[in-house]
């Protein structure tokens, strides 16, 4: 072997390994970017779909925002009318004054001058003006709402003057009430921002106050110019109108009768009352005292309850700063918002009651119907009896009782032990069901708002005697321990009368669209019929059995047939500081006429009368203020008066000129004229007369003819009459050569006394002048 070959060495084995081709890796890197990729742009698109579908709207209207300015352009809030289109509620022009607080920044606007100039003729501070201003985060602060033409006009005066850019003056609406307080509840208000906040305001609110309009018009950046710039006005549109049931005058009527009835009887808690068609269901008046005046709904309107909060503030003064102020301060603020609340109220919606025996109407009716009882029925009364079931001995407000009775009489006398026994003949199962029909513990759906449905007992109460007696029963009877709305009464005693139909009532009649056409109407709507027409014919001839011969004779109206029923109710759950119960009364009279052929009825309530010196009773005090309704608006609403021979008395007459005739003569034309004369002196002819011609004087009277110069002339002086009896009344005048007119309860009985005169004693007046005089039965206790 060659040396070359020995030393040479074998060739090293090839080691073989596994490698990634630089292709791999380049497509691995590829895929991974396409991942990466695909996630970022889903990530993108996503956003994207949220920023220009999702939230698109949101953006849109902050891009809008940001490059617009829009000025808000009130509608026209639609009137209110009564049913003759009499204006009760209507809306003027003025203007709101407010400023940008930005664009006065922006001008270098001197906030001395503006606050300095701008204060005295807005009645605002200087400082307040300067805060507002201050406020550049904000576009728009109110400086004063609603403003009339003259103010206006000394702003843009002193605008103008100053160039001043960033006060501004925008269209709006003040709502007034032309006639103040009339129908204040009824009615409502509007608020700061024109808002209906009580009343039929609030309840048609949307259907008044209609949809604004706007000007848009186009901003840059910090409210410059745009290149391209637009301005596009959206016009408002007015509110539509309401033409309502009530009657202007009829609810004048109402208030002002109430009004004499608080001051005579010396009414602590005011009076609420209703006068409702029966027929229809319309409310042609309603009214709650006291009340307020809605053109200024924040003032206290009791002059009592104002001079009450004035002192609790002053005396909250009074005190050294710190919590003790600030609690009699909380203190005063809570008793303001108190009396706002109750004088804005509306009793005859809101609020129950017990009505005491003016719901023995709805008793007598459902028992007659039900053929629980009938008018051959006789029920003893000897002033107290004890009932099986019932703890307490129940006294009749007649303590000597009314002895035996007819069921008629037991209505005419309001007796209540007699009702207790008409409510047990009755049952509390059928009385239950037809206190319910009759609507009792229901809404009547009134286009009112805040109407409460009262307080009646759970049906067990009446109809389980076994388990709770039958206090509940006969208490319920004749009006005690139950609540009921004014409205839900009115309501009932209408289908009572009116042939035992339950009605809606309403009180808008009809909607009227801003050129005047009927958007939508109210009409007599039927809910279900309750009694029968025969038992409804039966009620009617009873309540006026009640005027004529029981305790509402005080409700007589000369000319009309009027049927009704007293109530005199304690207010049992009233109780003093001390826990006690007070023995507080609401006096009150539900009055239908004519009752003959029913239209209206006429519900007034009397919360608490004081020491007036008469009885505290619904027959002396409610029956001759509804009396008074009656004869107010009856003659109004076109019912016409019948007079028979007894009424002729009590209806004024005019007295004829009869100077220059014979005797003879003159005595023919004053017969023919409903008058008796007596001639002085032995002249072939007339010389004068007393009364006057053209003196109106009371049908039947007996006036003076003189045929010779013997007439006495010269005045007398009115005499007190309070207290007599119409026979000593009648008296009294005659010899002083003046003439009486009666009102109220004729009857020639003793307990029958003059309570009121027209002519307060003293006053001078010539002979032969009539006075009215009112007449009250004062035996009249329920």
């Amino acid at each position: 072997m060659k040396r070359g070959e020995l030393n040479k060495r074998p060739p090293a084995p090839v080691r073989r390994t596994r490698s990634v081709s630089d292709t791999s890796v380049r497509r691995s890197i590829l895929a991974a970017m396409a991942l990466l990729g695909v996630a970022a742009f889903l990530v993108l698109a996503g956003r994207l779909v949220k920023l220009m579908l999702v939230d698109h709207d949101y953006y849109e209207a902050k891009a809008i925002s940001n490059q617009t300015r829009s000025t808000r352009v009130t509608a026209s809030r639609g009137a209110v009318y009564d049913r003759n289109m009499e204006l009760l509620a209507a809306s003027s022009s003025v203007e709101t004054i407010f400023l940008d607080p930005l664009q006065l920044r922006q001008n270098g606007v001197d906030l001395d001058l503006l606050a300095k100039n701008l204060a005295p003729i807005l009645d605002i501070s200087e400082d307040f003006i300067k805060e507002q201003a201050a406020d550049t985060q904000m576009r728009y602060k109110v400086l004063k709402r609603r403003q009339g033409l003259e103010v206006c006009n000394q702003v843009r005066a002193f605008l103008n003057e100053n160039d001043i850019t960033g006060v501004y003056l925008e269209q709006d609406s003040l709502r007034y009430y032309p006639n103040g307080s009339v129908a204040s509840q009824l009615l409502g208000f509007t608020n700061s921002d024109n808002v209906g906040s009580e009343g039929l305001e609030a309840y048609y609110n949307k259907t008044l106050q209609g949809t604004a309009g706007a000007v848009i018009t186009t901003r840059g950046n910090n409210e410059t110019e745009m290149l391209y710039s637009f301005e596009k006005y959206y016009r408002a549109t007015d509110g539509s109108s309401l033409e309502l049931t009530l009657d202007l005058t009829v609810q004048r009527a109402l208030e002002k009768r109430m009004k004499d009835a608080i001051d005579a009887y010396d009414v602590q808690n005011g009076a609420f009352g209703i006068v409702m068609n029966c027929r229809t269901g319309e409310i042609v008046a309603m009214a709650t005292l006291g009340g307020y005046d809605p053109n200024q709904y924040l003032t206290i309107a009791n002059d009592k309850k104002s001079a009450e909060l004035d002192a609790l503030y002053d005396a909250a003064m009074q005190l050294p700063e710190g919590s003790a102020r600030d609690e009699a301060l909380d203190q005063y603020n809570d008793a303001v918002a108190e009396a706002r609340l109750s004088q804005w109220r509306n009793r005859c919606v809101s609020d129950g009651y017990e009505p005491g025996s003016t719901f023995k109407i709805i008793t007598l009716a459902s028992a007659l119907d039900s053929g629980a009882v009938t008018l051959d029925d006789h029920f003893y009364c000897g002033g107290h009896e004890k009932f099986e079931g019932r703890s307490q001995v129940l006294n009749c407000w007649r303590a000597a009782g009314h002895g035996s009775e007819t069921t008629a009489e037991a209505l005419q006398n309001s007796c209540n032990l007699a009702f207790a026994k008409i409510g047990l003949k009755m049952g509390g199962e059928t009385f239950y069901n037809y206190c319910s029909a009759f609507g009792l513990m229901e809404t009547s759906g009134v286009d009112l708002p805040g109407e409460a449905s009262g307080v009646f007992h759970a049906r067990e109460h009446l109809v389980d005697t076994a388990q709770y007696g039958t206090s509940y029963l006969i208490s319920t009877s004749f009006g005690q321990t139950v609540k009921v709305t004014p409205m839900q009464l009115v309501r009932a005693v209408s289908a009572v009368v009116n042939g035992g139909y339950l009605l809606k009532p309403y009180i808008v009649s009809q909607v009227l669209d801003p050129d005047g056409n009927v958007v939508s109407r109210n009409e007599r709507t039927v809910v279900r019929q309750v009694i029968s027409e025969a038992t409804s014919q039966t009620m009617c001839g009873l309540l006026e059995s009640v005027v004529t011969d029981g305790t509402a004779s005080n409700g007589k109206v000369v000319g009309y047939r009027v049927g009704g029923k007293t109530g005199t109710a304690e207010k049992i759950d009233v109780r003093d500081e001390n826990g006690q119960g007070t023995r507080d009364k609401i006096v009150s009279f539900v009055g239908i006429a004519p009752i003959d052929d029913p239209q209206y009825v006429v519900l007034i309530a009397l919360d608490t009368p004081g020491n007036s010196g008469q009885v505290i009773s619904g027959g002396v005090m409610a029956a001759p203020t509804v009396a008074a309704v009656f004869e107010d608006i009856l003659p109004y609403l076109g019912v016409e008066p019948v007079y028979d021979e007894d009424d002729l008395a009590r209806v004024n007459v005019a007295m004829p000129d009869v100077r220059g005739k014979t005797p003879a003569e003159a005595r023919q034309l004053l017969r023919d004229a409903g008058l008796e004369c007596r001639v002085i002196g032995s002249g072939e002819a007339v010389v004068s007369q007393s009364p006057a011609p053209g003196k109106e004087v009371p049908g039947g009277s007996t006036v003076l003819l003189y045929t010779d110069d013997s007439m006495p002339t010269g005045e007398v002086s009115v005499p007190e009459l309070r207290g007599m009896t119409i026979e000593e009344a009648t008296q009294c005048l005659n010899e002083l050569g003046l003439y009486l007119q009666i009102k109220g309860s004729d009857r020639q009985v003793g307990n029958v006394t003059a309570t009121s005169q027209e002519l307060d004693p003293g006053t001078r007046v010539p002979r032969g002048t009539t006075v009215t005089v009112v007449f009250t039965d004062t035996e009249n206790v329920d």
